[in-house]
């Protein structure tokens, strides 16, 4: 009841929420990497972002592995107000010498909202703030057992006209067993030309008496101001599992709306 009264409190926010943006001339997109960009889609601009994903893991005596296909829409309802939705769609199997278990379905529906607060300037990045409620429409292998909810503070500054950093803190409420982790990012961008970027990224999880980290890296391809290709892969190796993914994607926006 908490997470949906502060969903519906930032909703209604939103609604009267009167912003002077400056709309982007090229799509900014969540792809390629973990880090969420701090800047919204624009009012009245449709934008969607996918791509499949492989994961693989394993610790010697024990190993899994999944495919996913992750959607993310975006709906600019003001210049600083996006209202997100993100579904997912995975099968996973995980094999021991004593056990095996194959799963698969909705594993990802959630609702939410992103607010860009500042611009980044001369001297201050741009800051923003994005949160999600965790639905429980998803399949029967992926139900969960509590409501859940992700939170999630964004900034990002240009350093150079070739360099860029994106960072992003938060919480992370499961659904599943109850219990909440924080989430960190750091995602390093390197501009290659009008069209081509690369980036480097680290980024993980933590308690308070754990941390998991991870690493990846990949590119971007610019084709047209609302069309960007990506490609990218990762690992990690934490308490004795040792994990990796690659994954390719596609984002694009419509913005015949927007006048």
């Amino acid at each position: 009841m908490i997470i949906r009264f502060i969903l519906f409190a930032l909703l209604s926010t939103s609604i009267c929420y009167e912003t002077y943006a400056q709309f982007s001339e090229t799509i900014v997109s969540d792809r390629p990497g973990q880090s969420n960009s701090p800047y919204t889609a624009g009012k009245m601009v449709l934008q969607f972002q996918t791509g499949p994903q492989f994961d693989g893991g394993n610790s010697g005596s024990r190993e899994s592995n999944s495919f996913s296909m992750p959607l993310m829409v975006r709906f600019g309802i003001a210049d600083k107000v996006d209202l997100l939705t993100l579904w997912s769609y995975k099968r996973e199997k995980e094999k021991s010498s004593s056990m095996e278990q194959t799963m698969n379905g909705i594993n990802t529906a959630d609702i939410g909202l992103r607010f860009n607060i500042f611009e980044e300037t001369d001297k201050a990045p741009a800051l923003g703030f994005e949160a999600f409620y965790k639905t429980e429409l998803t399949s029967k292998d992926y139900k969960p057992n509590y409501p859940s909810a992700k939170l999630n503070l964004m900034t990002s500054k240009s350093i150079s006209k070739l360099l860029s950093i994106t960072a992003n803190l938060g919480l992370d409420v499961a659904g599943q067993g109850g219990g909440s982790n924080g989430f960190y990012t750091f995602n390093l961008v390197f501009a290659i030309s009008e069209h081509l970027s690369l980036f480097a990224e680290n980024y993980g999880d933590f308690t308070y008496e754990n941390i998991n980290v991870f690493f990846d890296f990949g590119g971007a391809y610019l084709i047209g101001p609302n069309l960007q290709l990506d490609l990218y892969g990762g690992f990690g190796s934490n308490d004795g599992w040792s994990s990796s993914f690659v994954s390719g994607g596609i984002s694009y926006r419509i913005t015949s709306w927007r006048k």
